[in-house]
């Protein structure tokens, strides 16, 4: 065997050998990142447990986002996906009922501005004429229309539209059947079938009960939801108060120039030209007309918070798996440092890692959420009223998923990757584990930050919730910063807990590198749980105090003008049985040129404006029927509060009148009410008489805002003296004793069309939260990440700790040792963050109640603050408690028998 000292000469070669140039920079940046991700692949491989959790822990938060992302944008028809339902083949809408100029939305067809003028519609002909030659016009009226169900009458949107004509192809999806085709056929929108019409059956429509066919169901993205019919051209005459749309297709389409010279004309044009390459907003609007961006910057600010709280979160929760990696790799770490390995390239080993993991699992995320969104529309349109639009998929949106989903493998690898930087060869290859000191540093840093935004979140009480918010974030990111010096604090305790409760605490102290992001995404999922939900209930809390009830619980009222009185005492009778019907009489608000009824402080001598009359309280009170209402004992006790009710009933059964509120009464015990009658068009106002009758005072003692259907009730034996006319204002009917239930309300509403149709009914419910549901939810998923979190981190830590448990065995402990250890490292690990996260929650939650639950205004203005110790009972105290538990019957007692463990 020989050795070369030098390469051989090629035959030929006239002079001595060059030697290789060095490899340039980028070159062995290259190559070291090659051989990282070499490794990390044969590791993923190797690991397949805890490459199956990051890859779970990174991508099921992509596919959800992805999903959503997706379905929202499938829904959210844009102006130009919308434009076959606006304008089926043609290639604009028109329409044209003004002569003077308008400035219009090029993009919608909406019109911005009409310049003065009276209205004069424009004929198809006239349409055609001011078009391009060679141009063809389809008319299609709109308005409403009403067909007969088994109540009375319901009204809906009218079409006289011919689907037959190529110009409408793409305006409306057949469900079921066909276009209506000649006069007396009809077809109606999915809403409408919903209620018992099918095809085949007869339909009457109009008050005049003209009999059509029912011959296709239809639906469009234009109108999702909303109950339609659809006619031939032929039955135009049953469509009220119709306008004319006319549906062009113009050799070449319309330009810009030519919209805008039609606008001119006074014709609102949707050009699909121009709607698919829409001008500057300074072209299309008027002049003065505010163009500037409507992006809601709060929004913005909210979902920005919300991706950052996610990413953290995912950080959070897979290093832990990285942490568990790092000392299964410390062995092969070692070998590299000492076969020359830089820090550098160790670090780069594990954030190889994170790289590919977090990488993968943000691809595979987001094609599954993509192809999940596309399962789900159909499934959505079947079983709701939701109709989407072309699928989109918005890839911008996408991208930005998938970059977050990589940096936050290669974020949740950051710690874990400075360790391995810190690698100590000897101590590693002799089988030792050695003592991972913990920065001085951090710790200090997170109380700073954590201090810094406790003191924004009080200033931000004062102004916006944008505020508390800022202040939040750096209260919680300070908090996961200290962590690691949070949970070393456990140690004093661990020697006056149980053996087993003792040794989880030391292990979790001893490792806080896994630990202690466990412990920080519990706190962050419990924080932001607890903040949102005192927000919520909060929130909730004022609504119930300021809701203002028109009626008592449960009564439907029955208003209108101009209505036969008794004709709807009776209907109100028949469809609604067995209950109470009042009817109330007051001085109406309905007729501008009829007087009103003003109550004067007594001795003022002056205008009747100036001696208006005010409660002296100043309780505000906002008034739901008429300023004077005509009643008796039997009308207060309907209509009044019971606080205030006793007292009214009793002045009525007095023969006195009844003013709620102080001071307008005299000493004489009488008050004075003047008519006052005011121009409709100047305002100014008019004497009309005035009387002086016997009153009594109710005084209002409540703080809040006070909502009453009058505050002055005039006896029925006095309405003679009034110098005001009295007549009809409502009819009232059921209460809490008997309440109006939904289908009763609709047959109600159905029957009285056929009498008036302007009459109005209203049911009073009452107030509802309608922030459960997302309360639901946010304890639901708090829940399910805390669980998730405690779970993962437990089963990272028993998996890490089998040489630990293994030589507790092999001393004499018991087996159910092993068991109690990790539920004590659940409870510590969701318990204690569990802990942190309702105190750091606590302060931006109840800071954010305050400019939250404030009004600018009256008594009102006073902030409310409700914690919902239930919900963060259930968060911070079940969960907890429901993972011991899991963990207590998923845990083995006993180790199986290995060979050696390492």
């Amino acid at each position: 065997m020989s050795t070369l000292l030098s390469p051989p000469e090629r035959p030929g070669a006239t002079g001595p050998a060059v030697p290789p140039a060095a490899p340039g920079a980028f070159a062995r940046w290259s190559v070291r990142w090659r051989l990282a991700l070499r490794m990390a692949r044969r590791e993923a491989r190797r690991a397949r447990g805890r490459t199956a959790l990051v890859l779970l822990m990174v991508g099921l938060p992509v596919a959800a986002v992805t999903a959503g992302d997706t379905l929202y944008r499938t829904w959210d028809v844009s102006a130009a996906e919308a434009l076959p339902s606006q304008l089926g083949a043609a290639d604009a809408r028109i329409e044209g009922r003004f002569r003077g100029p308008v400035y219009a939305d090029p993009v919608t067809g909406e019109a911005f501005e009409i310049a003065d003028a009276e209205p004069d519609p424009w004929t198809a002909e006239e349409v055609r004429a001011a078009l391009p030659a060679g141009s063809r016009v389809v008319t299609r009226e709109v308005g409403r229309t009403s067909y007969r169900t088994g109540a009375g009458y319901a009204t809906v949107d009218a079409f006289a539209d011919d689907l037959r004509d190529p110009v409408r192809a793409g305006a409306f999806t057949v469900v079921a059947g066909r276009v209506p085709a000649q006069d007396g056929e009809v077809a109606v929108s999915a809403t409408v079938a919903e209620r018992g019409v099918a095809v085949g059956d007869r339909l009457l429509l109009t008050r005049d009960d003209v009999p059509a066919t029912v011959v296709g169901v239809l639906t469009t993205v234009a109108r999702s939801s909303s109950p339609f019919v659809v006619l031939p051209p032929a039955s135009r005459d049953l469509v009220s108060d119709p306008v004319s749309e006319f549906h062009a297709v113009v050799p070449g389409g319309l330009d810009w120039p030519a919209v805008r010279e039609l606008n001119q004309q006074g014709l609102v044009v949707l050009s699909r030209a121009v709607a698919q390459d829409p001008p500057p907003a300074s072209e299309t609007s008027p002049p003065g007309y505010w163009t500037g961006s409507s992006t809601n910057t709060g929004q913005v600010a909210v979902l920005a918070l919300v991706v950052a709280a996610l990413l953290l979160e995912v950080v959070l929760l897979a290093g832990p798996a990285f942490a568990v990696g790092l000392r299964r790799q410390r062995r092969d770490l070692a070998l590299l440092a000492a076969t020359g390995a830089t820090p550098a390239d160790l670090s780069r080993t594990v954030l190889a890692f994170g790289l590919l993991l977090g990488g993968g699992a943000a691809v595979g995320g987001a094609l599954l959420g993509v192809g999940v969104a596309q399962l789900a529309v159909p499934v959505v349109e079947a079983r709701t009223d939701a109709v989407f639009g072309p699928f989109d998929v918005p890839l911008g949106h996408v991208l930005v998923v998938l970059v977050m989903g990589t940096v936050a493998g290669l974020a949740a690898a950051g710690t874990a990757a400075v360790q391995a930087s810190r690698t100590d060869v000897v101590t590693t290859l002799t089988g030792r584990r050695g003592q991972t000191r913990s920065s001085r540093r951090l710790p200090l840093l997170g109380l700073v930050l954590a201090v810094v935004g406790l003191v924004l979140t009080g200033l931000g009480a004062r102004g916006s919730e944008f505020g508390v918010a800022g202040g939040a974030v750096l209260l919680v990111v300070g908090l996961v910063v200290a962590t690691p010096w949070l949970v070393g604090l456990l140690t004093p305790l661990a020697p006056r807990l149980p053996t087993s409760a003792r040794l989880a605490v030391r292990d979790a102290v001893r490792n806080r590198s896994r630990t202690a992001p466990a412990v920080a995404a519990v706190m962050a999922t419990v924080a932001g749980v607890t903040t949102l939900a005192i927000g919520s209930a909060s929130d909730s809390a004022q609504g119930r105090r300021d809701y203002a009830p028109q009626a008592p619980l449960g009564a439907a009222v029955v208003s209108g003008v101009d209505l036969d009185w008794e004709a709807v005492t009776a209907t109100v009778a028949r469809e609604v049985p067995g209950r109470e019907v009042t009817r109330l009489s007051g001085v109406s608000w309905s007729d501008p040129a009829a007087p009103q009824l003003v109550v004067t402080a007594p001795g003022c001598a002056g205008s009747v404006d100036t001696c208006r009359w005010f409660d002296e309280a100043g309780v505000p009170v906002s008034l739901s029927l008429t300023d004077v209402l005509v009643g008796g004992p039997d009308t207060a006790a309907r209509l009044f509060p019971t606080e205030l009710a006793g007292e009214v009933a009793a002045a009525l059964a007095q023969g006195r009148v009844a003013v709620l509120g102080t001071g307008a009464v005299d000493a004489s015990r009488q008050v004075r009410l003047a008519a006052v009658r005011y121009d409709p068009v100047t305002g100014a106002s008019q004497p009309a008489g005035a009387v002086t009758l016997p009153g009594a005072e109710v005084p209002l003692t409540a703080q809040d805002p006070v909502t009453l259907p009058a505050q002055v009730v005039v006896p029925e034996s006095l309405v003679a003296e009034l110098p005001a006319p009295v007549g009809p204002l409502q009819i009232v009917v059921g209460g809490p004793d008997a309440p109006v239930t939904a289908a009763e309300e609709t047959r109600l509403r159905e029957a009285l069309t056929v009498l008036a149709g302007d009459v109005a009914v209203y049911v009073e419910r009452g107030w509802s939260d309608e922030l459960w549901v997302a309360r639901l939810l946010l304890v639901l998923v708090g829940g399910t990440l805390v669980l998730v979190a405690t779970l993962t981190a437990t089963g990272l830590t028993v998996a890490d700790a089998r040489p630990d448990h293994a030589t507790l065995a092999a001393v004499g402990a018991p087996p159910r040792t092993r068991r109690r250890m990790a539920m004590g490292s659940a409870a510590v690990i969701g318990g204690g963050g569990a802990l942190l996260g309702v105190l750091a929650g606590l302060a931006p939650g109840i800071a954010v109640a305050y400019p939250l639950t404030s009004n600018d205004y009256g008594a009102g203005a006073r902030p409310l603050v409700v914690v919902p110790w239930d919900l963060l009972a259930a968060v911070a105290v079940g969960v907890p408690l429901l993972a011991v538990l899991v963990t207590g019957l998923a845990v083995r007692s006993r180790l199986p028998m290995t060979t050696r463990l390492r």
